[in-house]
């Protein structure tokens, strides 16, 4: 009797933070997905995004991100891009903003985590990781 209640609560604990969007896509240019827990999403207006998901644009697509904090994120043609982690629980002062660009083009305007804490937005590429000192970067990996 107790591992079946073990097993329910593991799963509602999981299924509660992993439902828990970070973002949502404010704009889009058809031919871009998002991928979320291994299943692939057409991008559109008010796509949720969560941590772990990787959105990737095609030849004419691009995608915009808001993220809970404020920051905005606008993917390229091209593109591919994984949030890695994401926290944003300000009054315990535990802001993180890891993303991995792995081709394309990126331009990021951070929000509240850059602000509290600009050595927590990090931008890894695929032969360095950016510290993100300033409010804007402009990121292209061929």
């Amino acid at each position: 009797m107790r591992l079946p209640v073990l097993i329910f609560l593991l799963l509602c604990l999981t299924s509660a933070h992993s439902a828990d969007p970070i973002g949502s896509v404010k704009t889009y240019q058809p031919e871009a997905v998002i991928i979320h827990a291994g299943q692939e999403i057409e991008a559109a207006v008010g796509t949720p995004i969560h941590t772990g998901d990787q959105v990737i644009t095609h030849t004419q697509g691009s995608v915009g991100i808001i993220f809970i904090d404020g920051a905005v994120l606008t993917l390229g043609p091209e593109t591919r891009f994984t949030i890695d982690e994401f926290i944003f629980n300000p009054a315990e002062k535990e802001v993180s903003f890891i993303g991995n660009i792995i081709k394309g083009t990126i331009s990021f305007l951070s929000g509240a985590i850059g602000r509290i804490s600009p050595e927590s937005v990090k931008i890894k590429t695929p032969t360095a990781t950016l510290g993100l000192r300033g409010t804007k970067i402009l990121v292209e990996v061929k």
